[in-house]
This record gives structure tokens, sequence and C-alpha cells, in this order.
């Protein structure tokens, strides 16, 4: 069986989640002909998380995000591959595995018809959890919400709804989807202020972000995927040892404006002698863009060359 192990402090011990050559298709039957088409929507995914980090899953839309998270859910099983838990096989221990991870979606989970607290009760119930309800409303900023329902609060007030009752489970591994996309400044630091707790903690936290400045701030890994493979997977050191940092600098030739990628040893040369009239740090996913000489860079009227990685 596997164990729910916790810290006289409460805090979880070391432990490891390790992905094993874990691949996802998807089959559908067309009613005109009967044809079977597939779509492979993970393919062979492969890496090991520990307890205590951040790890951030990016990738343009479709790339396979939600269904890793899914998988790791175990909301779906891989086609094949394997995911385990400290050495166990998370499928064939649904039950403790499940007990043992919260998912906090884009879209939040809740009972409507009842109040914010006694939804935060209700799950508490669920969880058997022993958290102070009142404390974990102020920790998230929803204390002056309790006796609204979910539909009367906004988009923000929902998605901290959702990180408290997850606060509520006695958890090890924290699967966030998006969990701050388009969301108010405050919510967002919540957000932030929660996945640091998470890592003070000891817990795992997968995170599904678009934000290049959480990246940098809290996560401790990088999973990038693109067409449902894997183009890197490692520390985010790693990521800026293999990827260098890149700018798009817009500057005036004439009145025309022009922007051009450029790495940092370029823009220190040749920024003094451009009418510069914006710099641009570019993000993570629009390097990793660059990267992949398949991808090209319309939105740029004048690239340098493609990206040099380090080997």
């Amino acid at each position: 069986m596997m164990e729910n192990i916790v810290n006289k402090s409460g805090t979880a011990v070391h432990s490891t989640l390790e992905l094993k050559g874990v691949s996802k298709i998807f089959k559908s039957t067309s009613p005109l002909n009967g044809n079977t088409d597939e779509r492979c929507a993970v393919e062979d995914i492969s890496g090991i998380l520990n307890s205590g980090e951040v790890v951030a899953l990016i990738g343009e839309n479709g790339s396979g995000k939600s269904t890793l998270l899914n998988i790791l859910s175990t909301f779906l099983k891989p086609s094949s591959g394997s995911v385990f838990f400290d050495g166990k096989d998370v499928f064939k221990e649904l039950r403790t595995y499940r007990s043992i991870v919260s998912y906090v979606s884009e879209s939040g989970s809740c009972v409507p018809e009842l109040s914010v607290a006694s939804n935060l009760e209700y799950f508490s119930k669920i969880f058997n959890s022993n958290e102070n309800i009142r404390e974990i409303c102020e920790k998230v900023g929803i204390a002056e919400f309790k006796d609204k329902r979910p539909n009367e609060l906004s988009k923000g007030q929902r998605q901290r709804l959702a990180l408290a009752v997850s606060m509520l489970k006695q958890s090890r591994i924290v699967l966030l989807d998006e969990p701050a996309e388009g969301l108010d400044i405050e919510t967002k630091a919540i957000v932030k202020n929660t996945v640091r707790n998470y890592k003070r903690l000891g817990k795992l936290v997968i995170y599904v972000t678009h934000d290049e400045d959480e990246i940098e701030d809290v996560c401790d890994k990088i999973i990038a995927l693109r067409r449902g493979k894997t183009v890197f997977f490692g520390t985010v050191d790693e990521f800026w040892n293999k990827y260098e940092k890149y700018y798009a600098v817009t500057y005036l030739v004439d009145d025309e404006k022009r922007t051009e990628i450029m790495s940092l040893d370029q823009l220190k040369t040749r920024k003094f002698v451009l009418n510069v009239v914006h710099i641009r740090n570019l993000g993570l996913r629009e390097i990793l863009n660059l990267a992949d000489n398949s991808v090209e860079s319309p939105d740029y009227v004048q690239s340098s060359s493609r990206l040099n990685l380090k080997e």
C-alpha cells in the first residue's frame, strides 16, 4: 500500500513522482464512413519530479498540457507507459494516490447551491480535514464573501475558493491548471503566495502557467511540450544554460518601425547605433518556438539567425 506519510510538523516527507514513457492516444470513429482516426496527445514523456519542487508545465494550446495533467491526476489512463509515486504504480493504487492529490482547474470546483462557507465545511468533512477554515479564508482573501454562493462571485473570487478547497486536503501533490489565467493582480499574488506555501510544506506542485514572471519567481523545473512531445525537462537554470536570453527590439528606420530578435550580445553592440523605441524580453515559449527550426516568427519584420543551443 502507498502511504501518506507526514512528519511531526505536518510537512510531507521526501517523495518522487516518476513518469516512464507516458503516451496517450485518442481514437475517434467517423459517423460517415466508420473509419477510425488516432491522435497522439502526449508521446513518450519520461522524467522524475520531487517533493518540494514547483514545476512549470508550458506549451502552446494543444501541446498536451491538460492531457498530461489529467493523467497525473488519474482522470485519464495512459495508452502506454506508467506513472509511479514512490515506486508504486499510481493506477494500481488509485484510492490511496487520489487521497494525496489536489487538482485545481481553471474553472474550479464547488457545489453551486452552497455558500462559500458551506462549501468549505462540506469539503472539510469529505477530506476529513483538521485545517482551520477561518484561517484559510483569510489567507486567500475570501472571508468577506463567505455567505455568498459561487455564482455570485467574480472569476477571481471563485478561483480563490478553489484554492481554499485544495488547502483543506492533506495533499502531497498539487496540480494547478492555469489558476491565475485572466485574473486580477490581487488574486494572482494570492495564487503565487499559495504556491510558495505549498513548496515550503514540501508538496510537489505542477503548475500550468503562461506567466513568464511566475516561472522565474516560484518554479524550480520546467516541462515544455510541443505537439505532445517533451522539448525540455529540467531545472530553470538548466533551461537558461541551454537557451540564451533573447529580446524583441523595436527601432525606427526613417519613419518605419522594425522589430528584430537579438541576443544579449547583439543588443549590447547595436542599441547605441539604432533608434530604439522599445525592448521586450522574449518569453520562454517564444524562445522555444525560435529554437524549433520548423517554426517561423511572422510577428517580426526582421529576425536574426536561429538560436544556437548550448550543448
